[in-house]
This record gives structure tokens, sequence and C-alpha cells, in this order.
């Protein structure tokens, strides 16, 4: 399992990285495979995915270094 760090090359696959689970299960869920996935999907999309709350997102920005992307 990699780290999950800012610099992860967006190609890298959300299941190789060290990730709180319930996330990385949403994410799989949803359909996104990799960090370049998840930094292009908005917050707004995010909060519509089962259990997936502003706390999962911070979580997620924070981990992979995303902002969210501009609406």
């Amino acid at each position: 399992m990699l780290e999950p760090s800012p610099q992860l090359p967006d190609g890298t696959l959300i299941a190789d990285i060290a990730i709180p689970t319930r996330i990385r299960n949403a994410l799989s869920f949803a359909g996104l495979k990799t960090v370049g996935e998840v930094r292009q999907t908005s917050n707004e999309t995010f909060l519509t995915f089962q259990d997936f709350g502003p706390r999962s997102i911070a979580t997620l920005r924070r981990l992979l270094g995303a902002d969210a992307p501009a609406e």
C-alpha cells in the first residue's frame, strides 16, 4: 500500500493507497478508480455518495492534496 500524498500521480489507483476503508469503498462504489478522477470530482458530487459527508471530503482532500475543482 502507498501512503497518501499530494505528490501521487493522477494515474495512481485508489485501491493501492492507504486511505480509510469507508472512503475507499465509497469511491469504488461510485466508480472512481484513480487519484486523478478523485481530484476532478466536485465536493457537490461527493456529497451524493452514500455515507460520504463533509468530513470525508476534508479527509480525502487533505490526504491527496486536492482542492475542489472549479464548477
